[in-house]
């Protein structure tokens, strides 16, 4: 049985926080379910503003010199990505969001993780977790699951997620793991969920096919990132259907 590469992304800036707690629950799964892991905290990098340049679509990769292209390369390496975060704010941490916003850009127009398999965490004291760790699992493949936990309590106030949990915690994340590399080796044919399929696909051909196949030295690097998908027909079709127009 091949070997699975998971990479467990950690978006908060403490390294040993509840994030990491209930993120290696579901990593503890994936190793029991056979698979090699590797960690990276986002407080270990250099990760700097978007500058909004587009340069990524226009060469398909980014200029700034730090270690975003760096920390890509590794989830792109992955088959399969854990992804946490604190809720603050109802949003991810600042130091994540600083590296989703220099990736969104080019992976609205690519989807650079189309096929990896992700599970997406996230923690709170008392704020709702769901909608942060769903869209983060989303972001960064085919969602297996995701799942959160909230680590306060009227009569503990804010508490190690380690000591305090609900009793079924860990073996739900766990559970997520295995799920995880099952999904990796056998992949369920409609992973993701309904609604962002309809909404990418719709936005993909009423609005960025258009718009990359009509400017083509604006996006030469989403169109060249196409082309090494296999994506060439969509650039051809389009081609051929502005000539006949213009004919």
């Amino acid at each position: 049985m091949d070997t699975v590469h998971v990479v467990a992304f950690n978006g908060s800036p403490r390294r040993h926080g509840n994030t990491v707690t209930l993120m290696n629950w579901v990593l503890e799964g994936c190793q029991g379910a056979g698979c090699d892991s590797e960690w990276i905290h986002i407080a270990d990098c250099k990760i700097r503003y978007c500058q909004g340049c587009f340069t990524c679509l226009r060469e398909g990769s980014c200029p700034i010199d730090d270690d975003f292209q760096a920390v890509r390369s590794k989830l792109l390496e992955a088959q399969g990505i854990i992804i946490g975060s604190p809720v603050y704010g109802d949003a991810p941490t600042a130091q994540l969001k600083t590296f989703l916003d220099r990736l969104c850009l080019l992976n609205l127009f690519v989807y650079l993780f189309k096929d990896h398999h992700s599970v997406g965490v996230a923690t709170s004291g008392v704020a709702p977790t769901g909608g942060v760790a769903r869209s983060l699992a989303i972001l960064f493949g085919q969602p297996s699951g995701f799942i959160g936990a909230t680590t306060s309590s009227r009569a503990r106030g804010y508490q190690n997620l380690g000591e305090y949990h609900k009793k079924n915690l860990p073996g739900k994340a766990r559970a997520l793991g295995r799920r995880l590399v099952m999904d990796i080796r056998s992949p369920r044919r409609f992973n993701l969920p309904l609604r962002e399929i309809l909404m990418h696909r719709c936005l993909s051909q009423a609005v960025l096919r258009p718009m990359v196949t009509s400017n083509p030295e604006q996006f030469a690097g989403v169109m060249s990132l196409w082309e090494e998908n296999g994506w060439s027909q969509i650039i051809s079709t389009r081609k051929n259907r502005l000539k006949g127009l213009s004919g």
